[in-house]
């Protein structure tokens, strides 16, 4: 089965799965997802993640996705510290900086009793808005340049699933099909419940899963979470058209199965970017509402069993 397309409507029988490794036993104390039929249902967070005027400015493969393949990337720890570092500089010199100014001048003008003091202090403030300055201008010189970490992909083209560790190494790579989806809860230190959304390989004990939940990070809908999974197997699924988002908008026309869709429902080529953002909201608010009126996932799609033993080796080094 490796490197096939996942093709729901023609699943090779799956052998039962077993119960290794301690953290697949406890992801599979989570609620199950099933696979399921595509009922075209999308995550409202997903679809409100980037307006039409905003991914038109971007390039078609930007932020690693396509018509091929979802590629999860952020920065690796040090990029992250220094985005961090960043942001903090351009909130101290725009915000902190004036306010503190301000606040010291006048107070100066009140007591001018220990001027020294005050232009020590105004020497800091200074020092301190130059470094910031120097760290927020120092971004438009890196943007983009940073390297970039894949947490997982998601291939549409191969219908594998892939977990990357770190340096990009790949830890894990196994066919869509090979994987059970569970969503599991742990409370926070406010007393709310904390959902991840994974995706567990049925036949290796690894001490990692799929984290597909990454793609509404916070969201406590559990049913946002329902449609997140009916998203993600549309987009693995060559029989189904890419989940109409405005991010798939720009490659729908290069998947023959989301043409043919398109085609027979007279979907328009540009029905996102030929909005401006007042009209989206409109229609995002609509088939929310629409959604929320009916099931967040469509009739199981029974798996075929045997009664073989799996055989299923990592193929990270393929």
């Amino acid at each position: 089965m490796k490197n096939t397309p996942y093709n729901s409507q023609h699943i090779p029988p799956q052998a039962p799965g077993n119960q290794q490794g301690f953290w697949s036993q406890m992801a599979r104390k989570g609620v199950h997802f099933p696979f399921t039929c595509n009922n075209h249902h999308v995550s409202s967070k997903v679809l409100r993640s980037r307006k039409p005027s905003e991914l038109r400015t971007l390039g078609p493969s930007e932020g690693g996705y396509n018509e091929r393949q979802i590629r999860d990337i952020t920065l690796p720890w040090w990029g992250l510290v220094y985005f961090y570092a960043v942001t903090f500089g351009k909130f101290i010199a725009l915000y902190m900086m004036p306010l503190f100014f301000l606040i010291f001048g006048g107070m100066n003008l009140v007591d001018s009793s220990g001027q020294d003091e005050y232009n020590q202090i105004y020497l800091g403030m200074a020092c301190i808005l130059v470094v910031c300055l120097l760290i927020w201008w120092s971004f438009s010189f890196f943007n983009g340049k940073l390297p970039i970490k894949t947490s997982f992909s998601l291939s549409r083209e191969t219908g594998m699933v892939t977990l990357y560790g770190f340096g990009n190494k790949v830890r894990f790579s196994h066919p869509f099909v090979e994987f059970d989806c569970y969503l599991t809860t742990s409370p926070t230190p406010q007393g709310f419940i904390n959902y991840q959304l994974f995706l567990v390989h049925r036949y290796n004990g690894y001490k990692h899963g799929v984290p597909i939940g990454r793609f509404i990070n916070g969201s406590r809908d559990l049913d946002e979470y329902k449609r997140l999974w009916n998203m993600i197997q549309a987009y693995m699924d060559v029989s189904q058209p890419l989940p109409d988002i405005p991010m798939n908008e720009p490659f729908r026309h290069k998947d023959n199965a989301t043409v043919a869709y398109d085609k027979e429902h007279h979907r328009k080529p540009d029905f996102w970017f030929s909005m401006d953002d007042d009209a989206f909201e409109q229609a995002v608010t609509k088939i929310v509402e629409k959604q929320n009126s009916e099931p967040p996932l469509g009739e199981v799609i029974p798996i075929p069993t045997t009664d073989s033993i799996a055989t299923t080796p990592n193929t990270a080094s393929a």
